[in-house]
């Protein structure tokens, strides 16, 4: 399974969820996603970096962003809750998850280096959470890519954080999280819970996703061996 592509059912619905919300159009949000994002960009283009140095500014930005956390929680689905804050377990996984993520925000974003993000609107779908779509052009292929970044707002309504990304591919917004549990719920159901395979897999993934950047080839990370 592909975190970018496939499920297009599941990507139909979530569209759908979001084409039946009520538009407010939630300027703050949309301020908080395009400022963040440009930032990220300009990391991306800082020339002056060597790799580590931009991988370390790059995700030092995206938790800034992201909640890199909470989103490594709402990936394990029904099994979050087995692992609490602090369990030794969880913490494995989520240091690894955090290295899988944020690898594939960059290699999402890295297409665009050189793009500024310009945002195309907004919909809330709660009170404090909205649902931001942005267009990306690459000025080298002419192509435009819209993404759409799931927003929440904090409770004492200061601040934003993203909880989920969507990238449209070909028409179907794929989500890295809201998809990306699916998978991790199926992997955990075909090994009673246990979250070694899971990380292991993780890993391996991760394997998968140097080997090909050092061959030059395109990367696209799977849950599943083939």
């Amino acid at each position: 399974m592909k975190l970018f592509r496939g499920i297009a059912m599941g990507a139909a619905l979530a569209m759908t969820a979001v084409v039946a919300a009520p538009a407010f159009a939630d300027k703050k949000a949309e301020t908080y996603v395009e400022a963040n994002t440009n930032a990220v960009l300009k990391v991306l283009n800082d020339k002056s970096l060597g790799d580590d140095g931009r991988r370390a500014k790059f995700n030092e930005a995206m938790h800034k962003f992201a909640n890199v956390r909470a989103i490594a929680r709402r990936v394990l689905g029904q099994y979050g809750r087995n692992f609490p804050d602090g369990d030794a377990k969880f913490e494995t996984y989520y240091k690894t998850f955090e290295v899988y993520a944020l690898a594939v925000y960059e290699v999402q974003l890295d297409q665009f280096r050189g793009e500024a993000i310009k945002v195309t609107g907004s919909t809330d779908l709660d009170p404090r959470r909205s649902q931001v779509a942005t267009m990306i052009k690459n000025s080298s292929t002419g192509k435009n890519t819209k993404v759409v970044w799931d927003v929440l707002q904090s409770t004492d309504g200061t601040n934003y954080r993203v909880r989920d990304v969507g990238i449209d591919l070909g028409g179907a917004v794929l989500w890295l999280a809201s998809d990306q549990q699916a998978q991790f719920e199926a992997l955990l159901d075909r090994n009673n819970g246990k979250i070694e395979p899971l990380v292991a897999r993780i890993n391996a993934m991760i394997a998968e996703m140097d080997a090909k950047k050092k061959a030059g080839q395109t990367i696209t990370p799977t849950i599943h061996k083939n």
